[in-house]
């Protein structure tokens, strides 16, 4: 069986219009208070915003936003208010824990590319390590070369000058031998 509204339709207008006669702003809870806290605000809003809503002429959707936590009744607002303490703390833990997993990855991935970085010096030291010894070692040779080639050098020197003297003592020898040929 269905349960009597506590307050009719008529006292929750009346109460309304009380409220705007005195200047205030009719909302669920003001009304309520008009009314000795009887009534439910749900309810309440619903009778003034459709009343409201014939007497301007604008049948608009009832919009839950006019009502606030504070116009709830006490225990309601409290549960609320816990419930929304507990969904804060809860999400800045997991803000933290986001935080956390996502400091641990950027520390594995510095890591990873400083382990890249240290291997990639210890290649360009090692190639530049053996580049240097092959560079000694064709210095080394070429020193040796421009040794043989001076060596080389002295060796066709000294043939050029004695195949001179020969080339004189055949020439003296020819002038010498009769012209009888």
């Amino acid at each position: 069986m269905a349960r009597h509204p506590e307050v009719k339709e008529k006292e929750i207008i009346e109460a309304a219009l009380e409220l705007e006669k005195s200047g205030k702003t009719p909302n669920p809870g003001a009304i309520r208070a008009t009314l000795g806290y009887r009534g439910g605000l749900v309810r309440i809003r619903d009778i003034w915003t459709a009343y409201a809503a014939k007497r301007t002429g604008s049948f608009g959707d009832i919009n839950d936003h006019e009502l606030s936590l504070e116009d709830l009744p006490s225990d309601i607002s409290e549960a609320a208010s816990q419930m929304i303490t507990q969904q804060r703390d809860q999400l800045e833990m997991l803000v933290i824990s986001a935080f956390r997993r996502c400091q641990k990855m950027y520390e594995r991935r510095a890591d990873d590319l400083n382990k890249q970085h240290e291997e990639s010096l210890q290649y360009y030291k090692e190639y530049e390590i053996s580049a240097d010894q092959s560079i000694k070692l064709v210095e080394a040779d070429m020193r040796e070369l421009q040794t043989e080639l001076k060596t080389l050098a002295k060796q066709n020197a000294d043939l050029l000058i004695e195949n001179s003297k020969l080339t004189g003592k055949v020439a003296a020898y020819e002038a010498a031998l009769p012209n009888n040929q």
